[in-house]
């Protein structure tokens, strides 16, 4: 493959990428001395058509979609510009699928798409299960933090209990035995994931699971002030807090700060997915980071061998991407 995106050529020709697109696919509807000019380019410098880009752009099949949970979240708005990227460089128009936890709203959209025969679609977390299947008899699909059953649909995930049990672990380290933990939503695999790695690190080191411990939240900013409030109302508070994400988190951090319970001197947080927006903080969270462009590129790059018909492969992936304890400036070690 050529280093050279349409995006480039169309650059070097003074024109849109929409055009060199119709210069590669429906030559005759281009004028002729721009046609030439654009053709004259690629051959100069040795670009070669993409045939995925090549293929959706046929009267069959067009387009790649994402649908996402809630693009408001920033964890899924990077997903969807790490994706929407990568589309774009291969020249394919992409349609981006907000269903805010909604399934009539996954109906509508799925509708739409496989009336108008979309190449493929890419569901991150958060899709409801009969949408997927009832996706995958009509065109090509791949999931990121969504699970299946194994064999079924190409999916790629964080290693979600890895991260969560490395996290507690840190927790421990630093003295830590009563830890709270603020959960995602039930039958997320991601967040039951991250509930068994809570678990497991506390029983791995002689605590008893405490389910009064636990918070379960929406993955949302505001359900991780209403986890705050109420661990606050337990006749013992726990030392430390970890979130099954950042926004969460970040809620609790900033309940703390209105109530003037200090970050970490009170109350030690760790949160997961390691997005830019706690820099909106002075204290840098300390959280487990997810890889979201490994991720990304990973569920492309199946997506891609499905549109190109690569048929090497029988069996449908599935691939794990490891996780990184990033230390931040929210736990102390306790003493004594």
């Amino acid at each position: 493959m050529s280093k050279y995106t349409i995006n480039e050529i169309a650059k070097l020709c003074g024109t849109s990428p929409a055009t060199v697109s119709r210069v590669l696919n429906n030559p005759d509807i281009v004028a002729a001395p721009l046609r030439e000019k654009i053709e004259n380019t690629m051959q100069e410098v040795g670009y070669k058509p993409n045939p995925f880009a090549s293929r959706l752009s046929s009267k069959s099949r067009w387009g790649l979609a994402l649908f996402v949970f809630d693009i408001l979240n920033p964890f899924f708005a990077m997903i969807v510009r790490r994706i929407s990227h990568l589309a774009m460089e291969q020249g394919i128009p992409l349609t981006v699928c907000d269903t805010e936890n909604n399934e009539e709203k996954e109906r509508i959209y799925l509708d739409y798409l496989l009336d108008n025969k979309i190449g493929g679609i890419i569901f991150a977390e958060g899709i409801s299960m009969a949408t997927i299947e009832r996706a995958r008899k009509y065109t090509d699909t791949v999931l990121i933090d969504r699970h299946s059953e194994e064999g079924v649909v190409s999916e790629v995930s964080s290693d979600n209990y890895s991260g969560a049990r490395q996290a507690v672990e840190y927790l421990l380290q630093l003295n830590h035995r009563r830890i709270g933990f603020i959960s995602g939503p039930e039958k997320w695999p991601s967040a039951e994931e991250r509930l068994r790695g809570y678990k497991d690190a506390l029983e791995l080191n002689d605590i008893k699971f405490n389910p009064a411990l636990v918070s379960q939240g929406d993955l949302r900013f505001e359900s991780g002030i209403s986890a705050l409030e109420y661990f606050l109302t337990l006749p013992e508070w726990p030392t430390a807090i970890f979130s099954a994400n950042d926004q969460m988190a970040l809620g609790a951090m900033n309940k703390a700060q209105l109530l003037n319970i200090s970050v970490p001197d009170d109350i030690s947080m760790i949160g997961f997915d390691n997005i830019p927006y706690y820099t909106l903080y002075n204290t840098k969270l300390t959280t487990v980071e997810q890889n979201i462009p490994a991720l990304c590129q990973s569920a492309f790059n199946i997506m891609m061998r499905k549109l190109e018909g690569d048929n090497t492969e029988t069996k449908e992936k599935r691939i794990i991407i490891p996780t990184q304890l990033k230390i931040g400036e929210t736990c102390r070690k306790l003493i004594g």
